[in-house]
């Protein structure tokens, strides 16, 4: 029996260091965005279409109906409704929105941010490229020009790029709006914290303070935030911490991961032991969660914003897809439940991860627009 209670003590101290380890290359380490394999086979380009060629490996997104960004060697564009589809091809809507068009022969990439990285394409305007003052130092931003006294702050997810807000953007900026998509601490060109970890707001939203005090001294009355996966975290914990959410006129969170713990065990859930091949257990989830706590400098509780989500004052439009394989759309039907006074949740179907703009469009922007009338109309901050 003492070496059963030995081998047990063993094997969850052990996997607990083992998996918190794993936590923190997975969901803490700070790592530049990822680029996009071009391996999707251009067959032909007509006359506001492109026929893609398809097989096994390709990724979900090349067949799901919706709106979805292409992007080749010398160009970029987006991919609209699908026209036809067969065994090996696809043949879908397309708009050229950058660069040379496609030629038949070349290799693509399917994107979900559905814009080039140039603010400008997204938001029919100049834009450029600001600094602001960050805690740890001057840090990137694109701002777009608007013709309201209220701006929309936009904030990237768990090392995402910039781009990710792009769609968002594009709504924002057609309605009048400034934007300001903001960089934060241990991005590409940000400041580094001394730990180069991700710390799901709880540190992060002192960059986003700032950003606001940015916004604030160039002529903003009012702000709207938008955060995406981990950027909801980081507005959140700013609602919570900062005396200047007293300017913020609303909140939109996409995907929100306002519960790390939750997302860390939806991630476990769907993987196996080692040699073993049988599913981790969550016993040893929370013990390796406990040991990251300890070894990362993490308060589960405080990276809980639900759980806080009585302090909150401001409105919320909130997307999630039902299936996000990546951020529990539990986490948002709490949040919903804990404050129908202020939260608008806009479910969608499908199974992606900040991808509800993508499979309907129309919609998203109908919800975003209205929200956006309602917390912030003309002639007001």
């Amino acid at each position: 029996m003492a070496a059963v209670l030995v081998l047990g003590l063993v094997f969850f101290a052990a996997g607990g260091w083992f998996y918190a380890g794993e936590i923190r290359d997975g969901a803490l380490a700070a790592k530049a965005p990822g680029t996009l394999e071009l391996r999707t086979e251009v067959l032909a380009v007509g006359d506001r279409s492109i026929t893609l060629a398809r097989d096994q490996g390709s990724p979900g997104e090349l067949t799901t109906p919706g709106t979805w960004g292409l992007r080749w060697a010398a160009g970029y564009g987006q991919l609209g409704a699908i026209r036809s589809l067969g065994a090996d091809r696809v043949e879908r809507a397309f708009t050229r929105l950058q660069g040379r068009a496609p030629r038949a022969g070349e290799r693509s990439a399917v994107d979900g941010y559905a814009w080039p990285a140039d603010p400008a394409v997204a938001a029919g305007r100049p834009a450029r490229e600001i600094s602001y003052p960050s805690p740890l130092g001057p840090a990137p931003a694109w701002l777009v020009e608007g013709r309201r006294d209220t701006w929309v702050i936009l904030v990237h997810g768990y090392n995402a790029a910039r781009t990710e807000t792009l769609r968002t953007m594009a709504t924002v900026a057609a309605k009048g709006y400034p934007a300001l998509a903001i960089s934060y601490r241990n991005d590409p060109g940000a400041p580094a914290s001394s730990d180069g970890l991700r710390h799901w707001g709880a540190t992060e939203w002192r960059d986003l303070e700032a950003a606001t005090g940015y916004a604030v001294g160039h002529g903003a009355a009012g702000v709207v935030l938008a955060g995406y996966s981990m950027g909801a975290a980081v507005v959140a914990s700013f609602l919570l911490s900062s005396p200047l959410a007293t300017r913020v006129r609303g909140v939109v969170l996409d995907s929100p991961a306002l519960d790390l713990g939750e997302v860390i065990d939806q991630g476990a859930a769907g993987r196996d032991l080692p040699v073993l091949g049988t599913p981790v257990p969550p016993a040893l989830t929370e013990v390796a969660k406990g040991i990251a706590g300890l070894r990362y400098h993490l308060d589960w509780g405080e990276l809980d914003y639900v759980d806080r989500a009585g302090r909150l004052t401001a409105p919320m439009l909130v997307f999630h897809q039902s299936g996000d394989p990546t951020v529990p759309v539990a986490i948002t039907e709490a949040l919903a439940r804990s404050r129908p006074d202020l939260v608008t949740f806009e479910r969608f179907g499908g199974a992606g991860h900040v991808q509800s703009w993508n499979v309907d469009r129309p919609r998203y922007e109908r919800a975003l627009r209205a929200f956006l009338d309602r917390v912030a109309p003309a002639g007001t901050a």
